[in-house]
């Protein structure tokens, strides 16, 4: 995107009806989304299925990152990864994105201020899922930000690295912050909305003679709904911040 690299050919597909844009990323989110119940269940199953959760969830913010970088007049690599090359990048991504959550919990513990620190080791999942929190929403805001750079970094010779991102985000600060601030408040905004929602569906839920195939579709709509709206406004405000930033500080 924000390289001198022109990068003409898409290996991703080439949707022509506008619309079904916003949807490419939906099956992903579906797969993390039923991944995150087996997690969330426990058992043998927990800690493969939220890995599986945390690829399907990355891989969906890249298809949505690499569609506003076009929709924005950028440019990037991401549309030319192959299958193999995106997990590839998952791995060398959710690492250091996982040992960055492992640091803000601890960090968080030992400070004896902030309420639920464990709340922060979701920070990647609150991307596109409702946090707990406030703080966790926030956190979760900055860990998008951060992601979105590293994963933008496929367009340089070095691999995707969070202390070059880190340092990028410091350079163009003047433009991130204020968009990490703005997707935390609408991710704040839009939790009792979402909640109102979770509360209707468990209504429904609890009614005799529904049938349980509608009952399923009703709440499984209703997560992948909310989860693709978030994830296309965080990625949306991010790249389009970023994108000014790089106007006004060209070298930076």
């Amino acid at each position: 995107m924000m390289t001198s690299r022109a990068l003409r050919q898409a290996v991703l597909p080439s949707v022509s009806y506008g619309p079904f844009r916003l949807l490419e990323a939906v099956p992903w989110l579906m797969l993390a989304s039923s991944m995150r119940f087996l997690s969330f269940a426990g058992g043998p199953l927990s800690i493969p299925a939220g890995i599986f959760a945390n690829v399907a969830l990355l891989l969906a913010f890249v298809i949505v990152a690499w569609r506003m970088v076009l929709i924005s007049d950028g440019r990037s690599g991401l549309g030319r990864l192959g299958f193999r090359q995106q997990l590839a990048m998952a791995r060398t991504v959710l690492l250091p994105v996982l040992g960055l959550l492992i640091v803000a919990a601890l960090v968080a513990k030992l400070s004896l201020v902030v309420d639920r620190p464990e709340q922060l080791m979701f920070g990647f999942d609150g991307i596109a899922f409702d946090q707990l929190t406030h703080i966790g929403r926030l956190w979760s805001a900055v860990v998008a930000a951060l992601l979105l750079l590293m994963v933008l970094q496929v367009d340089e010779a070095a691999k995707p690295s969070l202390f070059r991102a880190i340092g990028q985000f410091a350079a163009r600060a003047l433009w991130l912050v204020p968009a990490v601030l703005l997707v935390a408040v609408i991710s704040i905004l839009l939790h009792p909305v979402q909640t109102w929602f979770r509360g209707l569906i468990w209504i429904i839920w609890q009614q005799e003679g529904i049938p349980m195939p509608v009952k399923n579709g009703l709440y499984f709509g209703f997560v992948f709904l909310f989860a693709t709206v978030r994830l296309w406004l965080t990625v949306s405000i991010l790249v389009l911040a970023l994108r000014q930033s790089y106007r006004d500080q060209p070298s930076a």
